[in-house]
């Protein structure tokens, strides 16, 4: 039972690393996501990518980055955690790991994307380019933990620090990102719009590579760097919790009473900012209906 619980907080603890990770990558990527992405598809120099950069598109897909970050993050370590339970080969658990996330977030990927380059989007596009993408978290999935082993095997005792914690990470993050970025730049490839194609020979060239994997790989590697210094806070905050609502049972009533209410004055405050918005209207017609009988 004990294993269980902490199991649990295991789990907590990864996705609000996630949750952590999110919040600084989508503040850095609703600056970088739109230059990379011109670079990884359009194949632009970097000083064009970042011209065509400006101040309301990045405000208006920081929305979207926090939004979809706030999804795959806490989704992508939760289950990362839930999969080292799971009597597997670590290549195995790794390709699996890689192959649940991408079917399950694609969607949510190719809308981000799609949004970065201010492209139409239609259900169809949602899971435009999956194989390479999928091979691409698979190989991703794999590196992860392969790496993430051999870190913390190399200084066990740093590993427990908020500095081990977080070098491991970025190490870890950084190798995983550069090693599945065969699988990014065939995805790339695969999302050109069909009128700018390139050909093979002029898309995938190493100074392209090289830029459209370092910035998104310094990315990531910051923001779950920095997400791993709030795992032991959250994991110690969980088991506080969960001893005072075993002590507490009564809390459980009052946190479900709390919820309910908060749905409920979401409900009622969405049905009066549909009664204010629509009272205009309503009124502009019934001033019509009056005036009516005046003129005739």
């Amino acid at each position: 039972m004990a294993e269980q619980k902490d199991f649990v907080g295991r789990v907590v603890g990864a996705a609000s690393q996630g949750a952590v990770g999110a919040v600084v990558a989508a503040s850095l990527s609703a600056v970088t996501e739109p230059i990379v992405n011109s670079i990884l598809v359009k194949r632009v120099p970097l000083s064009e990518a970042v011209k065509e950069l400006d101040p309301e598109r990045v405000k208006r897909f920081l929305q979207t980055t926090l939004a979809t970050n706030f999804i795959k993050f806490p989704f992508f370590e939760a289950t990362n955690v839930i999969m080292q339970g799971v009597d597997l080969p670590p290549t195995a658990r790794g390709a699996v790991l890689g192959t649940v996330f991408c079917t399950t977030t694609l969607p949510i990927t190719n809308y981000r994307f799609r949004k970065s380059m201010d492209l139409p989007i239609t259900p169809s596009d949602l899971y435009q380019a999956y194989l390479p993408t999928v091979l691409r978290d698979i190989l991703y999935g794999i590196v992860r933990n392969k790496v993430m082993t051999f870190m913390v095997g190399l200084n066990p005792a740093r590993a427990n620090t908020n500095l081990g914690r977080f070098i491991n990470m970025f190490a870890t993050v950084i190798a995983a990102c550069v090693l599945s970025a065969p699988g990014n730049e065939l995805r790339g490839y695969c999302l050109q719009p069909a009128n700018k194609r390139q050909s093979m020979v002029d898309f995938f060239q190493p100074s392209k590579f090289v830029r459209s994997t370092s910035v998104g790989a310094i990315i990531m590697a910051i923001s779950l760097g920095v997400g791993t210094l709030a795992t032991p806070q959250v994991e110690r905050l969980w088991a506080t919790l969960r001893s005072y609502l075993k002590s507490n049972p009564i809390s459980y009533l009052l946190i479900v009473l709390f919820a309910v209410s908060k749905v409920l004055d979401a409900r009622r405050e969405n049905a009066m900012l549909s009664a204010i918005a629509s009272a205009p209207a309503s009124k502009g017609q019934s001033a019509d209906a009056k005036a009516k009988p005046r003129g005739s």
